[in-house]
């Protein structure tokens, strides 16, 4: 080839590189972990908890573990400790909310605001009380509580609400404030949130950066560990949320890649001088990866902001064009050959590789994941683009081997003849039906769970949170939705009347002590014709009772007072601008569209989520967001996604395979690699732990694309009865791409390892297959071919 052509085509070549790293400068990530779930539900419910702050909120436990230091003590070290690592928190500027301790004298604060609202408070189960506490026997018993307490210790602080309160109505409130503890394993301690056994101590707060994000993560840790170093010596930080899972595995995967991606560079570097012995040969695993700008420049077309997760695997999936390097490298450096005619020879195998590849990754834009539509765009424009810079830029660097480089290929003599390998075959049809029999016992893992790494530190963590706090178990989040405040409020108390008729005991809401608009109007109507029916009577045997035990006729004008009021509805500014303001901040929210979110939190198990979940689709503005419900859902996606695209991918295979040979044997031959492969990783999943996941999903889907190639150019080349240098390169691919995702089955993060072992297993049972099946399924036939 000229000089001039060379420089030609290499300047083609670099010129679509260019190109596409122009057309990817100002390329920006998007980090969002909804586009890893499929189904545009499960995605806009994971939206819904991030607008709710639910993702980046953070739960420190402060403990004191010293059994030397009494409770006093300890009750001392939490509560200085809290304050102070409340204070640096909120001085921080990292933080939205940070809840460490309710205001001093928050209860009378908030009795005394809800004092004149009392009667919009007052709910179904209050009417009956307050029905007893006016009759004879309920008002001599009130009288006589009252009478012993200003009789008591601090009686002179408790007479002025003796005079408003003489029955104790206000003592309906306490019931409802309970409903305020996430747990009953909290009590308030001079403000502070303190374990029943008073050495432990609970801080929340709500990041306002992401904690999804490695980066965020590391800010926000880095600061609370800088407290920490200022705390008691006895005093010990834990965290629990999403914080720490993100450091986690952050820190397990470069912990992994710093060992693996080394190990697999010296492999490969290894395979290339022992198989190729030429530095023109590093061309061939160079130059399919110079398609990954122009690819990523096409993928933006679609996908502004791709995830960083698509980005990284649409790059390795491009590992794919490697084979066609390979396959048109050692044509044209054969020896005794015509370049024309090695490069003709090659190209059709290649071409119907191409084709069948490109085919898979078409069915998987269908896939119900976001992640996974991207990264089969990035890989479908990448292997187009790599076939061309292959077919352009390989001849100008392929030259004949010497006898010396072509005693490097170590691999000569691997196949059968043609005619022989009927063991071979049988072993074959064994693995398929051992993976047939696999796949019914399998089951599809929608658990994100699965792919976490939380280490020893994390674990330990949240084993001791819920020693402490109580196990909190399964949790649902039932949030009202309403454009207007007043809707929000209104469809809150819609889930607590629901909750409470439908037996959920336990759950965590602000509703029974502000109800909307409109169940406030029902229990002031209520109050009011309580009272018309009451009056005067029950002012004579109140007076009467009063004076029986020596209350003056005076004593309780306050309280006629007040019933003569008219009452007074609850306002939410009672409660947002309140003593209890941080606590409400994280339960009732603006939403971005301009709207208002109300939160429920409350126990769920896989019985009472349906009744939960029913009465979600029947009342409107109201939405269940669970990961019980999740994961069901996930999992059926997950189902769908697996058993339709594979069968779509095999049937498009089969048609393309059908079409470019014409031969049922030669079919066979062909899909012998990628039939292997499949039944291996199902025999691989039902004996390791029976479950599949997300992981599976994508990774299958390219291990079809790798095994459909190796049969192509195995079938092609025994066509034409030259099969050593198509059983070398293929096995040169093959080797490579086992070197370079096999490493990672060996790593200890759930998602690479599962990458990793998938491709270890399938492209393991492929390439034998294809070196020793396929050829032996063509010898039942005459010519296998077209």
């Amino acid at each position: 080839m000229s000089r001039p052509l060379v420089l030609f085509r290499w300047g083609l070549a670099l010129l679509v590189v260019v190109l596409g790293i122009f057309g990817s400068l100002d390329l920006r990530l998007k980090e969002d972990a909804v586009d890893l779930l499929p189904g545009e539900a499960v995605r806009g419910d994971i939206r819904q908890l991030q607008r709710l702050g639910l993702v980046d909120r953070v739960f420190i436990t402060l403990s004191v573990d010293d059994s030397r230091l009494d409770r006093d003590q300890a009750r001392r070290l939490l509560h200085s400790g809290a304050a102070l690592l409340g204070g640096e928190m909120a001085g921080s500027g990292l933080f939205s909310h940070v809840l460490a301790r309710l205001p001093a004298g928050y209860e009378a604060a908030l009795f005394s605001r809800l004092q004149a609202s009392l009667p919009a408070l007052l709910d179904e189960v209050d009417r009956l009380r307050l029905v007893e506490m006016t009759t004879p026997a309920g008002i001599a018993a009130g009288l006589a509580r009252t009478f012993a307490m200003l009789n008591g210790p601090g009686s002179m602080a408790m007479k002025k609400q003796a005079q408003v309160d003489p029955l104790g109505f206000t003592s309906l409130l306490f019931a409802k404030l309970q409903h305020l503890r996430a747990s009953h394993a909290i009590i308030i301690d001079d403000g502070y949130f303190m374990s029943r056994d008073g050495r432990s101590c609970l801080v929340a707060a709500e990041s306002r950066l992401p904690l999804t994000n490695r980066d965020n993560g590391l800010v926000i840790n880095g600061l609370l560990q800088r407290t920490a170093a200022t705390l008691a010596p006895q005093v010990t930080l834990r965290v629990i949320g999403s914080l720490p899972h993100t450091l986690a595995n952050s820190d397990t995967v470069k912990k992994d890649l710093r060992l693996l991606l080394p190990l697999a560079s010296v492999l490969l570097l290894l395979l290339l001088l022992l198989s190729l012995r030429s530095l023109r040969a590093l061309a061939v695993f160079a130059v399919p990866f110079l398609a990954a700008p122009p690819a990523i420049a096409l993928t933006r077309l679609f996908y502004g902001e791709p995830t960083g997760l698509a980005l990284g695997f649409g790059i390795v999936l491009l590992g794919i064009a490697v084979d066609f390097s390979v396959h048109l490298y050692l044509a044209l450096s054969e020896g005794g050959r015509d370049r024309a005619a090695a490069m003709a020879a090659v190209a059709r195998p290649m071409v119907f590789a191409a084709a069948t590849t490109m085919a898979v990754f078409i069915v998987l834009l269908f896939s119900e994941v976001v992640s996974h539509r991207q990264m089969a765009l990035l890989a479908l424009f990448g292997v187009a683009i790599a076939l061309a810079l292959t077919w352009l830029v390989i001849p100008t660097v392929a030259v004949p081997f010497g006898d010396k480089d072509h005693r490097g290929f170590a691999l000569k003599g691997v196949m059968p003849r043609v005619g022989g390998g009927k063991v071979f075959v049988l072993c074959w049809l064994a693995l398929l039906v051992g993976g047939a029999f696999s796949w019914p016992h399998l089951r599809y893992n929608g658990d994100l769970r699965a792919l976490d790494v939380p280490n020893a530190r994390v674990m330990a963590d949240e084993r001791h949170f819920a020693a402490t706090w109580g196990e909190s178990g399964e949790q649902a989040f039932v949030v009202a939705e309403g454009d207007s405040l007043s809707a929000a409020l209104d469809g809150n108390a819609r889930v607590a009347r629901f909750l409470r008729q439908a037996g959920f005991n336990s759950f965590q809401s602000f509703a029974p002590l502000l109800p909307g608009p409109t169940v406030q109007e029902e229990h002031l109507r209520f109050w009011r014709e309580l009272w018309a029916t009451l009056r005067p009577a029950f002012d004579t045997e109140l007076l009467a009772a009063a004076r029986k035990m020596g209350f003056a006729d005076t004593a309780f004008a306050p309280f006629w007072a007040w019933l003569d009021e008219e009452p007074k509805p609850v306002t939410a500014e009672s409660f947002l601008d309140g003593p209890l303001q941080p606590l409400f901040a994280t339960m009732l929210r603006r939403g971005g569209d301009g709207g208002y979110l109300a939160m429920t939190t409350v126990a769920v198990d896989a019985a009472s989520l349906p009744r939960l979940l029913r009465f979600a689709e029947e009342e409107q503005g109201i939405h269940v967001l669970a990961a019980l419900k999740w994961r069901g859902e996930v999992e059926r996606l997950l189902k769908h996604d697996i058993v339709s695209l594979s069968l779509a991918a095999a049937l498009a295979i089969a048609l393309l395979v059908s079409l470019q040979f014409r031969s049922l044997r030669a079919v066979l031959a062909v899909l012998a690699p990628v039939l292997a492969a499949l039944a291996a990783m199902l025999l691989y999943c039902r004996f390791a732990d029976g479950q599949l996941n997300m992981m599976h999903l994508i990774m299958g889907i390219m291990v079809i694309g790798l095994c459909v190639d190796y049969g192509i150019f195995i079938v092609c080349a025994c066509q034409r009865a030259e099969t050593v240098g198509s059983a070398r390169a293929v096995t040169i691919c093959a080797l490579s791409t086992l070197i370079g995702f096999g490493v990672l089955a060996f790593a200890t993060h759930p998602a690479l390892h599962a990458l990793g072992i998938t491709v270890l297993v399938g492209i393991g049972a492929a390439l034998p297959a294809a070196l020793l099946v396929s050829p032996a399924l063509l010898a039942f036939g005459k010519g296998g071919g077209r």
